[in-house]
């Protein structure tokens, strides 16, 4: 979730001499072998209903992992092994114990107004229109009086209780996606499921309200239910929803009341106070744990020269989703099937090169980013190469879908060059620069202290972590865009001339 809401992300460069590999062409002049047509192919493939949205720790998720090794050996990358050392066999995988979660048909929220009027009926919501299960509740069967806890904020130092006033114990709260736009500091999901929890309450409701900010607008952000986690993987949290901002409007139009009038209360914290909802919320599913593997899938391709090629790039993208919840499949096509596609690409121009690049790149399939950068928190924490010698990241994320712009962003390298390197490309006013993104496979990286790179495609993702993020939703001309950009960029950054 934190990704979409701060899509402001960054690109980077720290060499400026020409490429000196391929066949003596520009690199302008090769990005124009790119074929988006095995882009699409790729993307089709991954998305494809016989992964079932690739889960971490499923079956269909490892199957996805086999896939990306298929390509790599295709690609002529090989597995990792330190140059200088005798070992004859290096390894694709890089796996740990992971648990996955999948949430049965059917999933059931009903919303039932406390009022005397006949003609206000329960209203039962339908999976994926009007709700989603936050996805790694544990099986839920309960009703419960609702209580409006604001943002669900609770922050002593700066006089902030948004539970103030209400008694939450056997209730289920409900609280605003975001914060008040007087509130200095951003507050995570994960730490208003946490809040609820602690105060007693046996499950939650999350909605976005319809008073969004210029930045949310412009990206697109309304009040459809998203597919998010509430917790990091090892803790359990009580049961929740993220239900559709009219559903409930209505609703509370019908008890005298509304969710803009709700939320303009709540964005005064210095007088707000919590209250209770005249409204009945009824949750019932079933979750099942699934013991699994995570898996990284690392394929390199050797640099040419003795003296830089233990210098490493790393090109990453993560290849899980959601998998299969509440009867519906999540594809991911744009999440993150085109970031892995556009990878593979990358790694078949420079493999073929008549002249390898002088430095050596890793390309990284991460597992499990929307379980919270499991993959890329494993590979720093024993990376296959060492973090020391790696001289950037560059991830990969959402490259199918927008206005036809890239956002890109960097840590910890000169940005001067950017506009450079996407002239080269032809993409001179097509290439936005912003900074760091607290959300997204390379932040491990940063707090390594690993320069970072990555590259998003601009615009609203109106599919994001949802079931219709699917093959059909990709745009090619945008796909196009992403990856003769990361081409012009990675002819910098892996052929330094010295």
């Amino acid at each position: 979730m934190r990704k979409f809401l701060n899509f402001c992300l960054f690109v980077g460069i720290l060499l400026t001499d020409p490429p000196t590999w391929g066949s003596g062409s520009s690199s302008s002049t090769t990005t124009e072998s790119i074929a988006v047509e095995r882009i699409l192919q790729d993307i089709q493939e991954l998305s494809h209903p016989k992964y079932h949205g690739r889960q971490a720790g499923t079956e269909s998720g490892w199957k996805s992992a086999q896939y990306l090794v298929s390509r790599f050996r295709s690609l002529g990358l090989v597995p990792v092994r330190r140059f200088g050392e005798h070992k004859q066999n290096g390894t694709w995988f890089q796996q740990r114990p992971h648990t996955a979660i999948q949430l049965g048909d059917p999933a059931v929220v009903t919303l039932s107004p406390l009022d005397s009027n006949p003609s206000s009926m329960p209203r039962s919501l339908i999976p994926g229109q009007d709700f989603l299960p936050v996805l790694d509740s544990p099986s839920a069967k309960l009703t419960a009086p609702t209580v409006f806890v604001g943002y669900g904020i609770v922050d002593p130092a700066r006089g902030v209780d948004d539970y103030r006033g209400i008694d939450a114990n056997n209730r289920m709260v409900l609280f605003l996606r975001g914060k008040p736009s007087s509130y200095p500091r951003w507050v995570t999901h994960e730490e208003k499921a946490a809040i609820a929890q602690e105060r007693g309450a046996v499950g939650y409701l999350t909605v976005t309200g319809p008073l969004v900010d210029r930045y949310e607008a412009r990206k697109g952000l309304g009040s459809i239910p998203l597919a998010i986690y509430a917790a990091s993987h090892d803790v359990r949290p009580i049961p929740g929803a993220w239900i559709h901002g009219k559903v409930l409007d209505q609703l509370l139009q019908a008890t005298q009341g509304s969710l803009q009038a709700l939320q303009q209360a709540a964005n005064d914290t210095h007088t707000f106070q919590s209250m209770p909802l005249p409204i009945l919320t009824h949750l019932h599913w079933e979750s099942r744990f699934l013991p699994g593997t995570l898996t990284n899938v690392i394929g390199m391709l050797p640099g040419r020269d003795p003296k830089l090629r233990d210098e490493i790039i790393l090109v990453g993208a993560h290849r899980d989703h959601f998998g299969k919840q509440a009867g519906l499949d999540f594809p991911g096509a744009d999440d993150n099937a085109s970031g892995t596609a556009v990878m593979l690409e990358l790694a078949k121009k420079l493999s073929e090169s008549a002249r390898l690049p002088r430095r050596t790149i890793l390309f990284v399939s991460f597992d499990g980013e929307e379980r919270g950068l499991l993959g890329s928190t494993v590979y720093v924490s024993d990376p296959a190469l060492p973090l020391g010698e790696t001289v950037a990241m560059v991830n990969l994320d959402h490259l199918g879908v927008g206005n036809g712009n890239l956002t890109v962003g960097i840590t910890r390298l000169d940005t001067t060059l950017v506009q450079q390197v996407a002239n080269q490309a032809t993409l001179g006013d097509k290439v936005k620069i912003y900074g760091f993104f607290p959300g997204g496979d390379h932040v491990p990286f940063y707090e390594a202290g690993v320069p970072t790179i990555t590259i998003v495609s601009s615009g609203s993702h109106p599919h994001f972590h949802q079931s219709s993020d699917t093959f059909e939703s990709v745009q090619p001309e945008t796909l196009s865009t992403a990856a003769h950009f990361l081409y012009s960029l990675m002819t910098r950054l892996a052929d330094p001339s010295h």
